[in-house]
């Protein structure tokens, strides 16, 4: 991860409370639960960017990663059937090529054609031509005036060796959030994100949705730009308008 630090918080302090509920594990296509404490953390049994991989079988199948493009660790992700977030910081050069998985292991590919940048540690870009529909787009969580409600919610983590982990909101402000471990232990494992990270994104759980919440800008528990943050979002609409106006970013409003 270049320019890797742990982000100074400009006197957001945040007390932390409660725990999280327990959840049973999915082992195949269905809504997206939390896993027990120290479950494997792989999504794939084998990878290939060359072609069809193996998914792994325990909850990550739980966990559509199929908009997620792990091919290279510049991770690129997907707003719109042709549009992706990476980290501005660490981002895909024109004509790179981003390859994703759906969840039975079939491989696509696109190029990278045209490149917008978004406020903050945010670049959009686009795909010489949209992914089929069985590869997800995630929406991004909708604006809200008060995101404290969010504090202490867990949040799914990925990294550049794909694999999945689960920490906890610990702040959010000026178009940023960032995470702690969860100490308690209760979900999975906890991650200290290093040099080449960075982009990969993180997830809340909304029935049986992934929403976007995050793209990695810095290490430890991980931080970066906040996808529901209006300026951070506004900035993201006027990008995918400007690279391709036929598609539009959803919004899912957080329970």
């Amino acid at each position: 991860m270049k320019r890797i630090q742990l982000l100074r918080w400009l006197g957001l302090a945040v007390i932390l409370s409660g725990g999280l509920s327990s959840c049973g594990v999915s082992s195949g296509g269905g809504p997206p639960v939390l896993p027990p404490s120290k479950a494997p953390p792989e999504i794939f049994d084998s990878y290939n960017p060359h072609r069809d991989s193996n998914m792994a079988d325990g909850w990550t199948r739980g966990m559509d990663m199929s908009g997620v493009s792990f091919n290279d660790t510049r991770t690129a992700t997907l707003i719109t059937p042709r549009h992706v977030v990476m980290a501005k910081h660490y981002q895909r050069s024109p004509g790179d090529t981003v390859v994703f998985h759906d969840r039975g292991g079939d491989r696509v590919a696109r190029k990278l054609t045209g490149f917008v940048p978004a406020a903050g540690d945010v670049v959009v870009a686009l795909l010489d031509e949209p992914v089929p529909s069985r590869y997800r787009s995630y929406p991004l969580p909708a604006v809200s005036s008060d995101p404290s409600a969010l504090i202490g919610r867990p949040v799914i983590v990925s990294d550049q060796k794909r694999r999945l982990f689960v920490h906890l909101i610990a702040g959010i402000g000026r178009g940023t959030v960032a995470f702690k471990h969860d100490k308690s232990d209760a979900h999975g494992w906890g991650k200290k994100l290093v040099v080449g990270d960075s982009g990969n994104p993180s997830f809340l759980i909304a029935g049986k949705e992934l929403v976007l919440v995050e793209t990695h800008s810095t290490g430890g528990p991980g931080a970066g730009p906040y996808y529901g943050d209006p300026t951070v979002q506004a900035s993201v609409r006027a990008a995918v308008a400007k690279l391709d106006p036929s598609f539009r970013i959803r919004t899912v409003r957080i329970p």
